[in-house]
């Protein structure tokens, strides 16, 4: 049987993604690729870093599901500390941003389906997988997963609004 707790994290995360998908649909298409400056994320990189974040934190950490990221899609969008490769605005190093949108609604579904079905048992455990110690500090036991990657969608929906004009005053 489920957690009470996890309907309500499925829920959040639901909202979180719905969110997130909203503001991505609004995006200029000349907006997408922009950085504010050099080497520095923009909403194409963010979007695709939130899509394989939630196929890997959650979908395999956290569910011990398999990945759903496409391959060659990992390198693109991980952050430099984990090996990614330089953000850039060249547009040919990087899926469509409908491709990279479509892949963030998918996982995103299949997270909160995942998350939805948690035992209470299962979200006070520990993670899945080949998680490397630093990250395992950082990230905990599921519960404490699924509540980090909330807030991280969450702050970078806010820097993919601010890149796109979206948010903020005068905005």
């Amino acid at each position: 049987m489920s957690d009470a707790r996890a309907a309500v994290y499925a829920s959040e995360l639901e909202r979180c993604i719905s969110t997130t998908v909203k503001l991505a649909e609004s995006i200029d298409a000349d907006k997408r690729y922009v950085q504010a400056r050099e080497g520095k994320a923009h909403p194409a990189w963010l979007l695709g870093h939130l899509a394989s974040s939630l196929d890997n934190n959650v979908g395999v950490w956290v569910l011990n599901g398999d990945r759903m990221l496409p391959k060659g899609w990992g390198r693109p969008f991980a952050p430099d500390f984990a090996g990614g490769n330089p953000i850039t605005e060249n547009t040919d190093e990087y899926p469509i941003w409908g491709d990279i949108l479509g892949v963030y609604k998918k996982i995103g579904a299949a997270c909160v389906e995942g998350v939805r079905a948690l035992t209470t048992e299962e979200l006070d455990g520990d993670l899945h997988g080949n998680v490397p110690d630093q990250f395992r500090a950082i990230f905990g036991n599921v519960e404490a997963t699924i509540s980090t990657m909330i807030r991280h969608d969450s702050h970078h929906r806010g820097q993919m609004a601010m890149l796109a004009g979206k948010g903020g005053p005068g905005a």
